[in-house]
């Protein structure tokens, strides 16, 4: 298979794994190791930047866009060291909810690998790259806007706060553009 061809139905499974996990919020094992695996394999072929695209219930949108991304770059074996996230140099309208999560492993109900002394996806209901535990959830709970829960919906608590739950949500990579081939 050609490397673009391979690069494209990545990107492509990729794409349709992060939503359905978002919709489950409630990640199995086997599933998650799938669709972060070929996150990982796609991040690891060069540089890729991730814009995230957010809407409310009230239609409004905003984005936010990291021009370095990737999961388990610097890893011998991604899957015992949790599939960290590397993130940085943030733009956007969206305020900046996902550095905090820059170096931290996934970690789903199963899988505990946040610093907090509960578990953060069993507690704020979502499965995420949570620290201690977050600032942006977007495999949280559907809760359909205003909520009285606290941050287990899906969260961007730069733009809407604690106790709203997205509309939309979504997260797409591509290579950065080299600037000298435009």
């Amino acid at each position: 298979m050609q490397e673009k061809e391979l690069d494209s139905k990545l990107r492509t499974i990729a794409s349709h794994t992060m939503m359905d996990s978002a919709k489950t919020a409630g990640l199995h094992l086997h599933s998650k190791q799938l669709w972060l695996k070929q996150i990982h394999a796609l991040s690891i072929q060069g540089n890729y930047e991730l814009r995230i695209d957010l809407e409310d219930f009230e239609n409004s949108t905003a984005y936010a866009h990291y021009g370095t991304f990737g999961v388990g770059l610097f890893s011998v074996d991604p899957d015992d060291d949790g599939y960290p996230l590397t993130v940085g140099d943030y733009s956007g309208n969206a305020g900046d909810s996902l550095l905090k999560h820059n170096g931290m492993k996934f970690t789903t109900k199963d899988k505990d690998n946040d610093h907090s002394e509960n578990n953060c996806a069993s507690f704020y209901h979502g499965a995420w790259w949570y620290r201690n535990c977050h600032t942006s959830n977007l495999n949280g709970q559907y809760l359909r806007g205003q909520h009285t829960s606290y941050a287990d919906g899906i969260e961007w608590s730069s733009w809407t706060g604690w106790q709203y739950s997205l509309k939309f949500s979504e997260m797409k990579i591509r290579p950065t553009r080299d600037p000298d081939n435009k």
